[in-house]
């Protein structure tokens, strides 16, 4: 009897470990993305809801960077994005607060797949779209 209690005693010391470390690693998982990273593109559009159709439609985007950096950083987005042949204008827009403003107009229709390759040669690897989580512009 007494080794039935031992092991019991023992079996629910280790359940209540392993439950320990387990919520410990889903806190972890959940802080991943607590802050806003910089250089995070963030798009308000209704119509952004389906991503492959939105950016498919568009020609015109603007969308705001939230903390671009100094204004050689944002000056380097701002050259990067306006160096591709496919695009036609990028004007820097409005600083408000943290969130700097730029219009990318293009001169044609591209899909998203463009768009993830512009994104990442100007340097901005992540995108928020409306009220959706963060995630890298690779998952977009």
């Amino acid at each position: 009897m007494k080794i039935i209690k031992l092991l019991s005693a023992t079996l629910l010391l280790s359940v209540c470990t392993l439950q320990a470390s387990a919520a410990k690693s889903l806190n972890k998982a959940n802080y991943i993305f607590a802050e806003t990273p910089a250089k995070t593109i963030v798009i308000k559009n209704p119509s952004a809801g389906d991503v492959n159709k939105f950016f498919a439609s568009t020609t015109v985007l603007m969308f705001e960077v939230y903390k671009a950096g100094s204004a050689e950083d944002l000056a380097k987005i701002i050259k990067s994005l306006s160096s591709d042949t496919n695009v036609d204008r990028c004007d820097q827009g409005v600083l408000s607060g943290d969130y700097q403003a730029i219009t990318l107009t293009l001169k044609s229709n591209k899909d998203k797949a463009y768009f993830i390759k512009l994104f990442k040669k100007a340097g901005l690897g992540t995108i928020k779209i409306n009220n959706n989580a963060i995630v890298a512009v690779d998952q977009l």
